[in-house]
């Protein structure tokens, strides 16, 4: 009797292929994205790479999110498949089994989909994951490994949770048979549809979702704050894409219909009637696509960004080849000693040092606001800039410059953030961020043309902006004290800090930083930063984020198409009969043809309309997100992002191209009018 079972289930695959076939590619494709992500979060050989620990982590971070991603989508897959099969089950009742018998087939079906899928991808996903691995390694400039290594973790992760999610859809399935007379299932082609209602409520509903989370990405000036709300943008352009496209597109198409003149029209007649009935039942499919195809557009476009300028951002924030901090200021003596100590580490390095200088400057947070620095004793909510203040002789050592700046007079220099007014003043902020000091004399601006060559902070701040303030002398510097708040002092004459330009090549800076670090209670250092170990580890946090954008835009991409193909399944299977019936009432060949491709060309054009108006509408919130990561040019920005949208469109249409043909051939017969 099992035999039997196992038959049915192999005929039934085989028969059926024309949906089974894209059920196995989707799921193996999405077995095998998360294999490669999974085994280059778990690769040995990259954790001892520069760059690979951050990597790692970061792609950590992908394996839930394709899980999640892999599971909605493929649940949908299955449920599509199963409506297409309502025929054939039921006439397995007809010919005497019993429900109990019908799961079983459905059982074994779905346990060879899974192993067929679980099988392939991960054979793709080891292939492809070594592919990655050298592309990440050859960008780097890295020794490339060549030899083979499969990820177990990665390979029994796959089996066990692929193995819950198909389980899943076949519990689904079965709960759907046993709860179903399963003979209606041979009624169902022949039972009527009604006509859908327009959906006015829904429709306007969808309108001012689309609109709250437009007017959120174009009304949000503040970096912060767009950071914080982004996730709520998405979401509400979400629903309301969804809802404009489900309720929107029937209302609009049934006021189509009541303009009797346009209406009835004979190619007007059937496109707008075929577009409504299309439309009812897949509205949700379309949204899909849409969705996906601007996540595409987004990821991509922001990662590709942030990795063409991650380099020039990351040499902007660590400027000089070492900077140690000293846990106290000492006096001139044990500064000197201290100095011999690093020119013994070079020497022992291989190192030629160019300077070597002591710096100090207050580095803390403030709200600009008309003109006034109002600096906080902590972190800022939304809304805060961070801010450095030091001396002009600071800025003339590391800078190589004469400014020549006067007592009532301030250089300013902004990284990112809004221009500075004619003059400046300062004012103290509270532990409650209360104004409790009196504002400080205005000062004269000076823009200053170049940034300030010292090391300065984190190189990535939540913050919106960033300002650099030389004033003239110590004096000036310490008349400050009673309108910058007196912890941001303490903290800098608490620390002493070291900064060494070096002409040293990239091999004798790594040799003297590892010294330094090993030996760390010997030259008596707190903590110390290397521009090149820095420089790396940033580019190896954002060649994270890179790669793990371009798995996701894979993935996005991949069910975009897929939903694509799925979708024009569906409308082939429902449109055949109907265009067949139009055929034998006495449309001819030509006008079916029309209304074929009227509704198609909709069908393609729409989804991918609306995903580039949501991207253009969401450029101004990711733009200010991505200069709160690290900064970048609006216009760099927009051309690469205009080049995504172009490449995607290429793209989507191949893709189209492709499934049309699909569609077409399962309405030739009343394409042909055969």
């Amino acid at each position: 009797m099992t035999k039997i079972y196992r038959n049915l289930a192999r005929n039934a695959l085989g028969k059926n292929k024309i949906i089974y076939v894209p059920y196995i590619i989707s799921s193996m494709v999405m077995v095998a994205i998360t294999y490669i992500i999974t085994s280059i979060a778990t690769d040995a050989y990259l954790a001892k790479v520069d760059g690979g620990y951050t990597l790692q982590s970061i792609m950590t971070i992908g394996i839930p999110v394709m899980y999640n991603i892999s599971f909605f989508f493929l649940i949908g897959v299955s449920r599509f498949v199963i409506k297409q099969r309502k025929k054939e089950l039921g006439m397995y009742c007809v010919l005497g089994m019993q429900k109990k018998h019908i799961i079983r087939v459905q059982f074994i079906e779905n346990f060879l989909v899974y192993l067929i899928s679980i099988v392939s991808g991960t054979v793709v996903g080891i292939v492809l994951e070594k592919v990655f691995e050298l592309l990440f390694l050859r960008i780097y400039g890295m020794e490339t490994d060549f030899s083979w290594s499969i990820s177990l973790l990665g390979v029994g992760l796959n089996t066990l949770v692929f193995a819950i999610f198909f389980f899943i859809f076949f519990l689904f399935n079965a709960v759907g048979i046993l709860r179903s007379n399963i003979l209606d299932y041979m009624k169902e082609e022949s039972k009527g549809e009604k006509q859908p209602k327009s959906k006015w409520i829904l429709a306007i509903l969808g309108v001012i979702l689309l609109s709250c989370g437009y007017y959120m990405s174009f009304i949000t000036k503040d970096a912060v704050y767009a950071l914080q709300l982004f996730g709520l943008a998405v979401i509400l352009v979400i629903l309301g894409t969804y809802a404009l496209f489900t309720a929107g597109s029937i209302t609009i198409l049934n006021t189509m219909k009541k303009k009797k003149k346009f209406y009835y029209k004979t190619g007007n007649f059937i496109s707008v009637s075929g577009m409504l009935y299309r439309m009812k039942r897949n509205a949700m499919n379309l949204a899909t696509i849409c969705i996906f195809a601007t996540m595409v557009l987004v990821t991509m476009s922001s990662v590709l960004t942030l990795y063409s300028t991650v380099r020039e951002m990351a040499e902007g924030y660590y400027v000089v080849d070492f900077d140690l901090d000293y846990e106290t200021a000492e006096s001139d003596e044990v500064y000197e000693a201290r100095k011999a100590k690093l020119y013994e580490a070079a020497e022992k390095t291989g190192v030629s040092i160019d300077e070597i200088y002591r710096y100090q400057y207050i580095n803390t947070f403030a709200k600009l606001e008309n003109g006034i620095v109002k600096t906080a004793p902590s972190y800022l909510p939304t809304g805060g800039v961070e801010v450095f203040i030091m001396t002009e002789e600071i800025y003339d050592q590391a800078n190589h410059t004469t400014l020549g700046l006067a007592p009532d007079e301030v250089g300013v220099y902004v990284r990112s953030g809004a221009e500075i007014k004619d003059t400046i003043a300062f004012k103290a902020l509270d532990q409650e961020f209360e104004e409790v000091h009196e504002v400080s004399p205005d000062f004269k601006v000076r823009i200053l043309d170049e940034q300030p060559q010292v090391s300065s902070g984190d190189a990535i701040t939540i913050s919106s902006g960033c300002y650099y303030f030389v004033v003239a002398n110590d004096d000036v510097y310490n008349s400050l004290r009673p309108y910058v708040n007196d912890r941001s002092f303490e903290i800098a004459e608490q620390f002493e800090m070291v900064m060494i330009n070096t002409s040293s090549n990239r091999n004798a800076q790594t040799k003297m930083f590892t010294e330094l670090m090993d030996n760390a209670d010997y030259y008596g250092f707190w903590t110390a930063n290397s521009k090149i170990a820095c420089i790396d580890e940033i580019v190896g946090v954002y060649g994270g984020l890179f790669f793990l954008g371009l798995f996701l835009s894979i993935a996005f991409l991949t069910i975009t198409i897929l939903n694509m193909y799925f979708s024009q399944l569906q409308q082939g299977y429902e449109d055949a009969k109907r265009f067949a019936i139009m055929r034998k009432v006495g449309l001819t060949r030509k006008e079916i043809k029309k209304s074929i491709n009227a509704q198609i060309i909709v069908v393609f054009l729409l989804p991918l309309l609306v995903a580039m108006i949501h991207t253009a509408a969401s450029y101004p919130m990711v733009n200010r997100i991505l200069g709160l990561l690290g900064g970048c040019e609006p216009e760099a920005f927009m051309l690469i992002l205009l080049m995504c949208v172009l490449v995607f469109a290429v793209f989507y249409t191949v893709a189209y191209l492709f499934t049309r043909r699909t569609y077409l051939k399962m309405v030739s017969g009343a394409y042909d009018g055969k």
